[in-house]
């Protein structure tokens, strides 16, 4: 997945998938940093981050793809591994 630098001045979701139809954006590394407005001399907050954007269908894939996962690793816990 590629990740690039982004920021914004509102606190970003994790994973968001209602901004857009068509669009899910994933964020790691969220960090707030304050900084001084040269125009108005405020102290404000900008939200830097890494984010990737990728289809909806793509995110399914993704989520498919970790259900099964988590289920053979459960599989594997309850009933043990070939014998």
């Amino acid at each position: 997945m590629n990740y690039h630098k982004s920021s914004g001045d509102e606190s970003p979701k994790l994973v968001d998938i209602t901004s857009s139809p068509t669009t899910v954006y994933l964020r790691k590394n969220i960090r707030a940093v304050e900084f001084t407005d040269d125009m108005t001399g405020e102290t404000k907050t900008e939200y830097q981050y890494d984010e990737a954007i990728i289809t909806k269908d793509e995110y399914m894939d993704i989520l498919r793809n970790q259900t099964e996962e988590l289920e053979n690793a459960l599989a594997e816990l309850l009933f043990g591994g070939d014998e």
